[in-house]
């Protein structure tokens, strides 16, 4: 304000502008008054403001004042309102809820870390539901509803973060992490639900009644099949074209196969009655992902040479092994 501009307002409105200030001043002070330190909880923090360096007259709180901050206890730290977060939760679940006609399950959210201070960072806090789900996203915390929410805004030292807000409510559906035990072979499996779904591609979107009809199943057969070392090698090679002829129907063995991924290969003798040419058959797993091939052979040997070139069927990609005899002498 100039000379000229202050000469031309009388006293009365001068002191009128001066009281103004003054409670906006005690406005912003009464709102420090509930500012706290994200991490202890306590009141004695401060901030940095602008000031006019020749009268020391106050003019402004700095960009970020009220949110970052100095606490005696713990230095420089974010500063939270509690008050203000639990009432920003409450008006984006009333938001949330007047809108999709049902509650959020999750929330992504800003929190603080106690420990080494690093600021602010997202994350995802879940609401609701049973204790132990496949979750969505990795949580770091669960509530039960949105009380139990609202009270992770209060700093609490014995806790390891402080919830400074959120960026809004999410529902997603959620599977319990529940155990099922399998049957493979003689053995009793157990595949939890997380077994099933970090094996199956998400496109997939398994539900409960997929996992309990097959997803399970295959889960556990894999899980097992994971259990076997022994590899498809020229000594098993040998082994196994030695002992053909003591091999019965409906018998079989079992070896790894080493290609891009890992394989687990059964090898079994067929009913010649039934699939005449056809002797053998080979069913294999991969155990990376879903993969599976299966075929019928004539010879033992059609068999093990067909595994050795990773079931090469594409005619314009030469077998790397022309015979077993050429396995077997190391060339390649």
């Amino acid at each position: 304000m100039s000379l000229r501009e202050t000469d031309a307002i009388s006293p009365d409105d001068l002191e009128k502008a001066s009281k103004r200030k003054i409670v906006r001043i005690n406005t912003q002070i009464k709102k420090l008054m509930s500012i706290v330190c994200s991490i202890c909880g306590g009141t004695g923090v401060k901030c940095t403001a602008v000031i006019d360096p020749n009268t020391r007259q106050f003019l402004e709180f700095t960009r970020n004042a009220l949110s970052d901050g100095r606490c005696s206890q713990c230095g420089n730290v974010a500063l939270t309102d509690p008050d203000e977060v639990k009432a920003g939760l409450d008006k984006l679940w009333t938001e949330y809820t007047a809108r999709h006609r049902a509650a959020p399950n999750y929330t992504c959210c800003d929190i603080v870390r106690h420990g080494d201070y690093d600021g602010c960072e997202k994350a995802y806090i879940r609401i609701g539901g049973p204790s132990d789900v496949v979750e969505k996203y990795p949580v770091v915390a669960v509530c039960r509803d949105l009380e139990e929410l609202k009270s992770l805004a209060l700093p609490d030292p014995t806790r390891e973060f402080t919830l400074m807000g959120i960026q809004g409510f999410e529902f997603h559906d959620v599977l319990e992490n529940k155990t099922y035990e399998i049957g493979v072979d003689d053995l009793k499996i157990p595949v939890t639900t997380k077994e099933v779904l970090d094996f199956y591609p998400a496109e997939h979107r398994l539900k409960e009644t997929d996992i309990e009809q097959y997803a399970a199943a295959y889960t556990a057969r894999i899980k097992a099949y994971r259990e076997y070392t022994r590899q498809l090698d020229a000594t098993l090679v040998r082994r196994l074209l030695d002992k053909e002829r003591l091999m019965k129907v409906g018998e079989s063995d079992g070896f790894r196969l080493k290609l891009h991924f890992d394989w687990f290969v059964i090898l079994k003798r067929e009913n010649e009655r039934m699939y005449a040419p056809f002797k053998y058959a080979v069913n294999a797993y991969c155990l990376d992902n879903i993969q599976t091939f299966d075929r019928r052979y004539v010879t033992l040997e059609d068999a093990l040479l067909h595994c050795l070139n990773g079931f090469n069927e594409n005619a314009n990609i030469p077998n790397r092994y022309k015979s077993i005899g050429h396995y077997l002498s190391g060339k390649s």
